[in-house]
């Protein structure tokens, strides 16, 4: 909200964005922010799972289709409800709009996968997490001078475990206070 908006303003007053770059979280730099945004934001970096700027067919069509729609760029907010009611409606389909068993609806929802949506491909792995792209963006203006989180690099297929195999992962201590131990204490 307002103090998003005032932290980046004030971050930049203070002479700061001059001697320490910023990595945001991703919904602080989201694409319903920026228009309220100035140059404060110029270079900031964030990751998340959409950005607007993206240049997939499929997130050019979303984005198009948005536009006209709304007189604004989507933000992760738009994509990720516009991507959640396209995996219902994908499960729903399967069965046959058969949804009355629970158990059968569940089953369908796990197996969705959806190669074009338009934060790019998307499913879940066997715990039901979702393994997607992750988009390190940076702030900068486009060809119409609006302020836009233009993808930097892709990480494709990011999942819960990351690079870890799941037994692998798993086998690691739950993290406390002491784990990893502190080095410096």
């Amino acid at each position: 909200g307002a103090s998003t908006l005032q932290f980046f303003k004030q971050y930049a007053e203070a002479g700061l964005k001059a001697k320490i770059p910023v990595i945001a979280g991703g919904p602080a730099v989201d694409e319903a922010f920026l228009p309220s945004m100035g140059d404060e934001v110029l270079g900031v970096v964030s990751p998340l799972i959409y950005s607007g700027a993206l240049d997939t067919p499929a997130n050019r069509r979303f984005v198009a289709e948005y536009r006209k729609r709304f007189g604004k760029v989507p933000s992760y907010f738009a994509e990720t409800n516009y991507t959640s009611g396209r995996w219902i409606h994908e499960a729903v389909k399967a069965l046959g709009g058969q949804v009355e068993d629970r158990e059968k609806l569940l089953a369908a929802l796990r197996r969705v996968e959806i190669a074009d949506a338009p934060r790019g491909p998307i499913k879940l792995d066997a715990n039901g997490n979702p393994i997607q792209n992750v988009y390190i963006r940076k702030i900068e203006r486009n060809r119409e001078g609006e302020l836009q989180n233009t993808v930097i690099l892709t990480i494709p297929a990011v999942s819960q475990f990351w690079k870890y195999t799941p037994e692998e992962f798993l086998k690691q201590p739950v993290y406390a206070r002491d784990v990893p131990p502190c080095k410096h204490c």
